[in-house]
């Protein structure tokens, strides 16, 4: 009986319908498309949009060239070299306003635009999976929306209109009948829940985001810059001003700063990125709804679902806590590869969090581990690169007492990657489990996988070991998935299963070769016997 400890609605889901359309039938759609028929013009705030678009992905050079450059030694330089480059967004932005036309004409969504080379995209109404929308600051600012069409096959946007009311975004889907092809009728709508992100759950999440690297990268990546505009006298005379005159001290201090200063910038991130997140589904689809300045409407249809990702950070494992992605083909929010589809949730809850929303991804699954011999190799691969690093760091610094405690640490996570290591299926459905830092378990179909790859290096086979690496359609390239060092013995089994007639019910891994070990993913694994 499939069923989570406690209920998960206390804070983080509660119960809703998804709205029944209205009219569904032909007249509705011809009606609804009667005021669109002819071009029409994006709202003049798309000019807006435009210039801010462009300075935000010119942010870095405009940086370099008018604050760190040479440029930055003029005030004068400074701004009228912004003024010239805003005023010439702004013209660019208004023709290309301008140029661009919209239409619904015929079952297609048609756009013409273009500066100098007049572009025409025809969209027939057959080919669009999904209609996402989403508003930034400027848009809910103006009452309007930004409408993004997405076609199977492409990991990005087949057309998009950057400002537009929600009137006529309303009218667009009707018109191309989207929500009427991805809804049910009212005589056979289906109950589901809706999760929701509650205020105290946002607060775990970002103060325990997996984003730290990535916010850490980007305050080395300004802190590197501090050269262009501290000269190493000043330098040195903060250093001895602030510190006695030893450097050690001084580099301890920006090291803890950098720290906490990427801490401060993910969660700030996550504030803003999931902020009123809710998920909801029907037959087809889910639904995402998210953001706090730009709110995003995300549409994934089951279809397109290549695979689903739990992943229980370091900072999260310790208290019960994951993450849910599913990794799509050409639809979602991170490049149409990757989605966030619950950013936090209580792990005995994710039981019952599957059987709502993706209910052929919930069963309990046998797997294997690695055998006692794979144990050395584990800590091996995570002890060199760790050791590599922390020696030229200690070397720098002089801190010989920090060698111990790096030695333990690297152990430790060594042994916690042995540990947590795992593979599996049952019938068509597989798994893989492995850490890096979080600990991560992938679920899968086996028709969904591109490639299955069983492989073994020179020292592995010393040992009677192999990888197994499954990859899954994602974006436009695949995103693969890798469990190092398990027995030899699982590659018949993997590549036989593989093999198999995929339309068929297999029976799980025989009994006896595999151990009697549930991967019930909403809850710990017991430990190993072996």
């Amino acid at each position: 009986m499939k069923g989570a400890e406690g209920s998960p609605a206390e804070d983080s889901h509660s119960s809703g319908r998804r709205d029944a359309p209205g009219q569904t039938d032909d007249t509705a759609r011809t009606d609804a498309a009667d005021d669109i028929r002819q071009p029409r013009r994006q709202h003049p705030v798309a000019t807006l949009t435009f210039v801010l678009r462009t300075l935000r992905e010119m942010i870095v050079p405009i940086i370099l060239v008018f604050f760190l450059g040479q440029g930055g030694n003029s005030p004068l330089f400074t701004w009228w070299g912004l003024s010239l480059l805003v005023s010439v967004l702004l013209v660019v932005g208004f023709v290309s306003w301008l140029r661009f036309t919209w239409r619904v004409e015929e079952d297609e969504l048609r756009i013409e635009q273009g500066l100098f080379v007049r572009k025409k995209r025809y969209v027939p109404r057959d080919r669009i999976q999904a209609i996402d929308v989403s508003s930034g600051p400027v848009q809910r600012l103006f009452g309007l929306v930004r409408l993004n069409v997405l076609t199977a096959g492409g990991d990005s946007p087949e057309a998009e209109i950057s400002a537009i009311t929600r009137q006529d975004a309303r009218k667009i889907r009707k018109a191309l009948d989207v929500e009427m092809r991805n809804s049910v009728s009212s005589e056979t709508a289906t109950d589901y829940p809706v999760y929701r992100l509650s205020r105290k759950r946002l607060l775990i999440a970002a103060s325990t985001a997996g984003s730290f690297g990535v916010a850490l990268s980007i305050v080395g990546t300004l802190m590197a810059q501090v050269n262009q505009v501290v000269s190493e006298e000043q330098m040195i005379a903060f250093i001895e001003a602030y510190t006695g005159g030893t450097d050690t001290e001084f580099w301890i201090t920006m090291a803890a700063a950098a720290v906490v200063a990427a801490w401060l910038l993910s969660v700030f991130g996550t504030l803003l990125r999931f902020s009123g997140f809710t998920l909801s589904r029907n037959d087809r689809e889910l639904q995402i709804r998210r953001g706090l300045f730009e709110k995003k409407q995300i549409t994934i249809p089951f279809h397109r679902i290549q695979a689903v990702r739990v992943v229980e950070g370091i900072l999260r494992q310790p208290f019960g806590y994951a993450m849910v992605y599913v990794e799509n083909a050409g639809f979602g929010d991170e490049g149409g590869k990757t989605t966030v589809v619950i950013p936090l949730i209580r792990k005995k809850e994710l039981e019952q969090y599957f059987d709502d929303m993706l209910e052929e991804y919930n069963e309990s699954l046998p797997g294997v581990r690695p055998p006692g011999r794979a144990f050395l190799r584990y800590q091996i691969r995570t002890a060199a690169p760790v050791l590599a690093i922390a020696a030229l760091v200690v070397w720098y610094l002089g801190l010989y007492s920090l060698l111990p405690v790096i030695l333990v640490l690297a152990a430790l996570i060594g042994y916690l990657r042995y540990r947590d290591a795992a593979a599996g299926f049952r019938n068509g459905l597989g798994f893989l489990r492995f850490r890096r830092l979080a600990r991560s378990t992938v679920i899968f179909h086996r028709r969904r996988i591109q490639s299955l790859t069983v492989l073994a290096n020179w020292f592995q086979r010393r040992k009677q070991l192999c990888s197994v690496m499954v990859t899954v359609a994602s974006g436009s390239g695949g995103a693969s998935f890798r469990v190092d060092h398990l027995d030899e013995s699982v590659r018949a089994d993997w590549m036989g299963w593989y093999g198999a007639d995929r339309a068929a019910d297999e029976p799980a891994s025989p009994a006896g070769k595999w151990p009697d070990w549930n991967v019930a993913i909403s809850r710990p694994a017991p430990a190993d016997k072996g």
